[in-house]
């Protein structure tokens, strides 16, 4: 909806100025019917409440205003002071029955709402005459407004002798009536020049509104005391018209926090009319017919020279405007001609520049970085050395799958800035693949502290929160290290290899990220790589088997839990547990992303079996990996598998690591309502090996935690360990927590943790992973030794 005088960003405001504004309307409406009627205090009565009304109107329209021009508070008071004197003089004549002789002193204080108009209208002119840029066209409008005005007076006053009585009063009442012509007039004068040069000045609605009603207000006021003055004894009896002027500055008021938009003399239809003010001038005299007065030819031909001045300084105005226009285009041409100059010159060096840049993140390409490095290898001085960083940036691959490539581009230009940063200019950075960055840096031979400190920083600096639109991101980085000097110069594309093979030996081992390389690496990285060949070309279904290993209550001996644990049956490297080959698997996510649901549904098929044959089985408990905690989705998958195989939520419980609290706040928040709303047990494993925080297990509804392996086996050997496994489990009890220790590998142990007061245990001593059909059996064998869900 357009806004108007009344819609404002303050409803309350527009509820009272609405109030207001049809108030006055009726009361000027009531007060005309009992001037009709002859109710002269009754129509008095309702002309005070009118004025009154509109006082505060104007006031609380520009209280609180930002605009709180001294023309406004001038207006206002002049408005409140009109309004007391008339309630004064209805007071004496009404009440008092004093003649106007006996008041005539009231007529002085009629000059003071006169006076704070005048000084309003004037104060709005000499500002808004400072900010205008065509001063000289003002003062040639106004000096004709002038004329016009002073014709005006001259006709109106028509012979000396009513001229004489103006200037020459004989009485206090004559004074007053003489000084409030003269003051009107100036009114009149400043009112009209700022209309007829509304096109030159600034002015918006408010402003105009402030115009109209003090014009109005002068003419009536010239009207009156002009036939007090020269019409002894002249009863002007329509003192209600007066609201009509202050109606008018009350609108205007409104506009002040309302669609206050600037108006200009075209717009109220002046634009023309302000060209005839001298012919107006001119036509006043010719009506007053009597050009045998030298007074009139004199002030006839002032018109004239006046109105032949204006015109050619406009003329000149618009001359130099043509000028200037004419200047601005001659130097906008001049200035596009100058920037498509540097613009071709721009494209060539650009061109020459892309074939050696990156499209995404602006840094160097491969073919640009195996340049650098061949020209850095043949300048590299005796004792000088150059690190090669192979900078690998984590699962990306998974990013752009779950948020898109615009997202995903997004991040590479953040991380191509972060390592801008992290570099000095001497540095060579460049992107040789999609998730993949170097950086070369030349320094002193053997400078390792100054090596080590670039790599962790690059790292470091790659791995600080992120966010893209409306996602967070905890990026993972992989740093891998070659150092070339003299002694071992090779082929630069032989260089970064190693560099590859460094980075690549660093994701399999976090512990030393980043990694530099060594001869060493050559054959541990070849196994892995033949590892990961035996992955791919697995049979999944046939060469992985899930084992289950039970978790013990050792008071009374009964299995509370089964943990489910893959192996793998290799053909080259025969049987494998899970933590020999999900690291190698997790450099490739779409062979752990299947390795992964594989172990989930052969558990679930494995449970199913055993539910047919009416078995008693205890809560089996399913490791998820990292991969697949990063979102709800693994929830919902597992229990579309679950309802559809008719299996109860209860009969399971899901084992995430503290990889899990990396995630943020909205996905933790969506995967732990998941498994709460579906009653599905959840346990932190490896309990205080990675991110612990207890903020998380007190906010999410977490059943057990389990003791990570190295805690336990140490334990009885060093103090330390067995006081932190000693606080796990008192903080655990504390929290209503199930804890488990796991690594129970030797009957010391065991009664260690009995004397700690953990009773749940699980580990090689008590049972080593059986496969299914193991397992089965013992629950045949021992179905009395397995605990109720």
């Amino acid at each position: 909806m357009e806004r108007n005088i009344f819609f404002t960003s303050n409803s309350s405001l527009i509820v009272r100025q609405k109030q207001i504004f049809y108030a006055v309307i009726a009361l000027f409406i009531f007060s005309q019917f009992a001037g009709i009627l002859n109710y002269k205090i009754f129509e008095n009565l309702l002309i005070f409440f009118g004025f009154g009304l509109v006082v505060l109107g104007i006031y609380i329209s520009m209280n609180r205003s930002k605009l709180k021009a001294m023309h406004w508070l001038a207006a206002c008071f002049g408005v409140f002071l009109w309004t007391i004197v008339d309630a004064i003089r209805s007071v004496n004549e009404d009440f008092l029955l004093r003649s106007k002789e006996q008041i005539s002193y009231l007529d002085f204080f009629d000059l003071l709402p006169m006076f704070l108009l005048l000084a309003a209208v004037g104060i709005f002119f000499v500002v808004k005459f400072i900010a205008s840029d065509k001063k000289i066209l003002v003062l040639a409008d106004s000096f004709n407004v002038l004329l016009l005005v002073f014709t005006l007076a001259y006709c109106i006053v028509g012979d000396m002798g009513d001229f004489n009585i103006l200037i020459h009063p004989k009485s206090p009442s004559e004074l007053a009536a003489s000084i409030a012509i003269f003051v009107n007039l100036s009114i009149l004068f400043i009112a009209l020049s700022e209309i007829f040069n509304s096109n030159h000045l600034y002015i918006r609605h408010s402003g105009f509104f402030l115009i109209i009603a003090s014009a109005i207000f002068t003419l009536l006021n010239l009207y009156v005391f002009y036939n007090e003055l020269i019409n002894k004894g002249h009863d002007f009896t329509l003192h209600s018209i007066y609201l009509v002027p202050f109606f008018l500055l009350m609108l205007g008021a409104f506009y002040l926090r309302g669609d206050n938009k600037r108006i200009s003399a075209a717009d109220v239809g002046i634009k023309t009319t302000s060209k005839l003010v001298p012919i107006i001038s001119a036509a006043l005299i010719l009506i007053k017919a009597n050009l045998s007065s030298y007074v009139d030819l004199l002030i006839i031909f002032v018109v004239v020279a006046g109105a032949v001045i204006s015109y050619f300084m406009k003329v000149l105005d618009q001359s130099e405007e043509i000028y200037n226009a004419e200047q601005n285009l001659h130097d906008a041409k001049n200035k596009e001609k100058h920037l498509k100059t540097n613009e071709l010159e721009m494209i060539n060096l650009s061109l020459e520049g892309v074939s050696e840049k990156d499209y995404l993140t602006s840094l160097g390409n491969r073919d640009s970085l195996l340049n650098e490095l061949k020209g850095m290898c043949s300048v590299l001085g005796e004792k000088q050395e150059i690190a090669v960083y192979y900078i690998n940036i984590s699962r990306f691959k998974n990013i752009n799958t779950s948020y898109g490539h615009e997202v995903g581009d997004k991040i590479l230009k953040a991380i191509a800035k972060r390592i801008r940063e992290a570099c000095n200019r001497q540095e060579v950075t460049a992107r040789i693949g999609a998730d993949e960055f170097i950086v070369l840096s030349k320094m002193e031979e053997n400078s390792h502290t100054k090596r080590m400190k670039l790599g962790m920083e690059l790292r470091d600096t790659i791995e600080k929160p992120l966010q893209i639109d409306k996602y967070h991101f905890a990026i993972k980085s992989v740093v891998g290290i070659h150092v070339v000097t003299r002694d071992n110069i090779s082929d630069p594309r032989n260089i970064i290899k190693k560099a590859d093979m460094a980075m690549y030996y660093a994701k399999q081992n976090p512990a030393k990220n980043p990694m530099v390389y060594n001869n060493e690496i050559d054959s541990e990285i070849q196994q892995s790589s033949n590892i990961e060949i035996a992955l791919k070309k697995a049979n999944l279904q046939e060469d992985f088997e899930v084992y289950f290993q039970p978790i013990y209550d050792i008071k009374n001996l009964k299995i509370i839990c089964v943990e489910a644990l893959l192996r793998w049956q290799s053909k080259e490297y025969g049987q494998k547990e899970a933590g020999e080959f999900m690291d190698i698997a997790s450099l490739n996510s779409d062979i752990l992303n299947d390795i992964c649901t594989l172990s989930v549904s052969k558990t679930v098929e494995q449970a199913v079996r055993w539910q047919n044959k009416k078995l008693k089985v205890p809560k089996i408990s399913i490791n998820v990996a990292q991969i697949q905690s990063t979102s709800e989705k693994f929830v919902n998958e597992f229990m579309l598998t679950l309802n559809s195989h008719h299996l109860n939520p209860k009969q399971f419980e899901l084992e995430f690591s503290e990889d899990i609290w990396k995630n943020d706040q909205e996905t933790l928040d969506k995967i732990f309502s998941l498994l709460e709303k579906n009653s599905i047990d959840v346990c932190i494993d490896d309990f205080g090996s990675g991110y612990t925080s207890f903020v998380y297990i007190r906010k999410y509804k977490i059943d057990r935690i389990k003791i990570a392996n190295d805690f336990v086996a140490q334990s009885v050997i060093n103090k330390k360990d067995m006081q932190v496994v000693a606080a796990i489990i008192n903080i655990a009890k504390s929290m209503k927590l199930k804890v488990t220790a796991k690594g129970v590998e030797s009957h010391e142990i065991k009664e260690l943790l009995k004397e700690l007061n953990c009773n749940e245990m699980q580990g090689y001593f008590l049972s080593r992973p059986m496969s299914a059909e193991e397992f089965e059996n013992s629950l045949r064998q021992n179905s009395h030794m397995v605990a109720d869900i």
